[in-house]
């Protein structure tokens, strides 16, 4: 098995729908593709222990472009996602474990416009933030990813 993306909420999502026009089959580019399905109920218990959202779903391309393009559009003042990734699925003990034992958290706030990682806080552009996002780490097996949106 490969690796798997989770995207946790803090509210139901209709992901589904609000980026069908972005993932248009004609159109299926997978360098930018982006989407998310509901998870088994096996994986809820298994991030308990690192993932605090309560609506927690599969997810493929939380790196790409039309992830980005999901955040300027959907996210709402308040929300909170939290992004993980398991490198390999059968091995997963030894991801959560690190996390728990030395997490390398991120939070992005798309409100202020800033990332903040272990090596500091960094003030990203009004007006390019989706790209200067798209040139830093956002998931990774490392740490939970925070991306909250409050001003």
């Amino acid at each position: 098995m490969s690796r798997i993306q989770f995207l946790a909420s803090s509210r139901p999502l209709n992901i589904l729908e609000e980026i069908a026009e972005y993932n248009d089959k004609d159109s299926y580019d997978s360098d930018m593709y982006f989407s998310v399905h509901d998870t088994d109920e096996y994986w809820y218990d298994i991030l308990k222990p690192i993932i605090t959202m309560p609506y927690i779903y599969e997810a493929h391309g939380l790196d790409q472009p039309y992830f980005f393009v999901y955040l300027e559009k959907y996210m709402e003042l308040g929300d909170v996602f939290e992004l993980y990734e398991i490198p390999v699925q059968h091995w997963y003990e030894e991801s959560i474990q690190r996390v728990l034992e030395k997490p390398e958290p991120i939070l992005i706030n798309i409100g202020q416009y800033t990332y903040q990682n272990q090596f500091g806080t960094y003030q990203l552009n009004a007006k390019k933030w989706a790209e200067e996002l798209s040139h830093r780490t956002i998931v990774t097996e490392f740490g939970v990813t925070t991306i909250v949106k409050y001003d």
